[in-house]
């Protein structure tokens, strides 16, 4: 009796420090409770989503190197899916997503991929106000840049900064709210890219717009038609060997390029879309000289 006792006794301590352990994640801690964590499948979860999460947890510790300072942008959007995908607390992912609005370039990503967001119906008004609060942030920060000082700062040609800045803001004018009048827009960029690349005979990266515009011919392109995605993948390919852009936009334009054209993805950065298996996404990897 007593021995019974003692054990329901150690199974509570146990049990509760247990759940005390899946409630303590926090806005401070995020990146550490992360790194330490494993998923377990749950009883609602299908094998589809169990998969999906767990390979994004694990590719990201690897990306991360298991370093909390690592993290950016794309790993908050694809943690955020991962958590959600295996059913973890709201209270959990929504920290990852919390953190996604407030990183560097996670503006872009939350207006960029709004639609495919499977988990914005479940928290739309965090997720909308999060969209409101970048515009906000970055208006202020538009009247505080000075193009001409980071032109001269940074020996760069004013015209052509100008012009990809241009591009840069059409890109997102109207994508998370009117897709027709945006549909418009990303055709007339699409024409200014090409021109650029016609005259340039090279990407638009960091030796000729700088840090701050780097991407927007990683974004025009990644918002275009399959046939100019094909077209520009060894240019992406290349602009990353030379540093000119980060490997993060390159992944997900691969993982946009083979679920257009094979229904699955790479990297994991499509919201929603199946990974392929194993053994391809070695093989892919490989072939473009990324992990």
């Amino acid at each position: 009796m007593i021995k019974a006792k003692i054990f329901t006794i150690l199974f509570l301590v146990i049990s509760i420090n247990c759940i005390g352990q899946g409630n303590d994640w926090t806005y401070e801690n995020f990146e550490s409770k992360f790194i330490s964590y494993v998923p377990t499948k749950k009883e609602h979860v299908s094998n589809k989503n169990f998969s999906y999460g767990e390979f994004v947890v694990v590719e990201t510790k690897k990306n991360i190197n298991n370093k909390p300072e690592n993290f950016n942008y794309a790993h908050y959007w694809n943690v955020t899916n991962a958590l959600y995908a295996l059913n973890e607390k709201k209270e959990i992912w929504e920290i990852s997503l919390k953190k996604l609005g407030e990183s560097k370039d996670g503006c872009e990503y939350l207006e960029s991929f709004k639609e495919q967001a499977k988990f914005y119906n479940d928290s739309k008004e965090l997720y909308d106000n999060l969209i409101l609060n970048c515009s906000s942030f970055f208006n202020q920060k538009e009247i505080e840049f000075n193009l001409f000082e980071y032109v001269k700062k940074n020996q760069l040609d004013l015209e052509l900064v100008k012009l990809i800045k241009n591009v840069s803001e059409n890109d997102q004018k109207f994508r998370s709210v009117d897709m027709g009048k945006q549909h418009e827009i990303d055709f007339k960029n699409q024409k200014i890219i090409d021109s650029l690349f016609h005259n340039y005979k090279t990407y638009i990266g960091k030796s000729l717009v700088g840090d701050k515009y780097k991407s927007a011919m990683w974004a025009v392109i990644q918002h275009s038609n399959i046939e100019m995605m094909e077209k520009y993948l060894p240019i992406i390919q290349n602009a990353v060997t030379e540093e000119e852009l980060s490997v993060v936009p390159f992944k997900m334009l691969i993982d946009r390029v083979y679920w257009i054209n094979n229904g699955y993805q790479i990297f994991g950065s499509q919201s929603g879309v199946d990974l392929a298996d194993k053994k391809t996404r070695t093989e892919i990897a490989k072939k473009y000289g990324v992990e």
